[in-house]
């Protein structure tokens, strides 16, 4: 057991060396104000995208050189697969949640999440006055969970024990609280600051599109049903496994590391593999962000307000 504890370290070691969240040559953002989704988009702000496996993608298929379907991310358009859903707590009040996914080609070896088509969600959960009170990031695995509140939501509604110092992720520090201007205004919005190659969220800041450096290249909006209508020869096919033992995983996502390492004891064979969010029993798969076995459905970020009840939060 000490060996994996070290391996891990070692694999995870690589994967965060320390750079300044500042690092990033390339920006990806949408500002279009015809829907709310465009409205409140959050700023993606990856390192290293210089380098084409940290630049935000599209979903694709295409033929391999025997002929079998292959599912890849493609880079020469970034794309938002993005949804709305609203949700009521135990206590009665109503949220709205913005929901964007994006991808990357892959994770580089020998990070413990090396693999492809591996991407994140970010989720702006809105109040009944149409403000930001929490914002969620979360691999699309279901790892490295992260929920940061802003200063629209009450400190009663925090977890028990909420320090106000930085919250440590897995070894990234993030804020304990995003400071929006008492008035709000669509203007700000969160960017969200990734690492290099493992595409780890290591800060979130507030900015208009005016206080932006760097170059801009506007990401897409599209539905998340997109990701189950992509074009391959003369028809279309999904970017998620349809049926099987892999039904509601992506395909071409496995993650060798954390199945060598993981798997035995989160009794999980797809640990690490990137998947649905969704009902699962229509999925297939439960979009669990706890490693505790019995904690699985009460993880599930579906069932948001179910999975803010369970990680502490009283709104």
């Amino acid at each position: 057991m000490p060996i994996i504890i070290l391996m891990l370290g070692w694999l995870q070691g690589c994967a965060t060396p320390h750079i300044s969240p500042t690092a990033s040559n390339q920006i990806f953002a949408n500002f279009t104000l015809d829907s709310k989704l465009g409205q409140y988009a959050p700023i993606i702000a990856p390192q290293g995208t210089e380098f084409k496996h940290n630049r935000i993608g599209h979903a694709a298929a295409r033929r391999d050189d025997n002929g079998n379907e292959e599912i890849y991310i493609a880079t020469d358009q970034a794309i938002f697969y993005s949804d709305e859903q609203t949700f009521t707590t135990s206590r009665g009040n109503h949220y709205q949640n913005l929901v964007y996914r994006f991808h990357f080609p892959y994770v580089p070896q020998p990070r413990l999440t090396a693999g492809k088509n591996g991407g994140l969600f970010v989720i702006l959960t809105l109040n009944a006055q149409q403000q930001p009170v929490l914002i969620t990031t979360v691999h699309t695995c279901g790892c490295y969970l992260a929920i940061v509140p802003t200063s629209y939501l009450a400190t009663t509604a925090y977890p028990k024990g909420w320090n106000d110092n930085r919250q440590q992720v897995f070894g990234e520090s993030l804020p304990e609280r995003l400071d929006y201007p008492t008035q709000f205004s669509r203007e700000w919005r969160p960017v969200i600051h990734l690492r290099r190659d493992n595409h780890r969220v290591l800060d979130i800041s507030l900015s208009k599109q005016e206080q932006l450096h760097g170059p801009i290249e506007t990401i897409q909006l599209a539905t998340i049903s997109a990701l189950d209508r992509m074009p391959l020869d003369n028809s279309f096919t999904s970017f998620f496994h349809r049926s099987g033992r892999h039904k509601g995983y992506v395909k071409g996502a496995g993650k060798l590391w954390e199945l060598l390492l993981m798997s035995w004891w989160s009794f999980d064979l797809h640990i690490g593999n990137d998947k649905r969010l969704g009902d699962p029993t229509k999925t297939g798969t439960v979009f669990y962000t706890s490693l505790k076995p019995w904690a699985r459905d009460a993880s599930n970020m579906w069932f948001f307000a179910d999975f803010l009840d369970y990680w502490g939060w009283q709104l």
